[in-house]
């Protein structure tokens, strides 16, 4: 009997697949532990892709809907991340929240989390 495995493409570290595979982080975790540029929400400009940035912030709820919509749209949506506006374990309720309604609704999905540290 043979097998297929299916080969999960992040766009971010694999070169192949930066313009066949699309990814989305959910802007859910607005407090930070560090006071940084990175993250400044001044700019929301399409030109912008740096995670964090972002002019508002998506309760977790929101952001499975946002995310079902993104979905339906692109053919090629293979992560999904959280990182930010500020840091994902400084957010832990709204960040876990977000998780498990994620893997819920896409199982599939590769999910992706940034952070400043521990």
């Amino acid at each position: 009997m043979e097998t297929t495995e299916k080969k999960h493409v992040h766009p971010c570290f694999d070169e192949s697949a930066k313009h066949s595979h699309a990814r989305v982080h959910l802007p859910v975790a607005p407090k930070c532990n560090i006071q940084c540029n990175y993250c400044n929400r001044k700019y929301d400009c399409v030109n912008e892709t740096r995670p964090g940035v972002t002019s508002s912030v998506l309760a977790p709820f929101q952001a499975a809907d946002y995310l079902k919509a993104l979905d339906a749209k692109l053919d090629n949506l293979s992560v999904v991340g959280i990182a930010g506006p500020g840091d994902p374990f400084a957010n832990p309720e709204e960040t876990l929240e977000t998780m498990r309604s994620v893997k819920s609704i896409f199982p599939d999905k590769i999910f992706c989390l940034s952070t400043n540290g521990p």
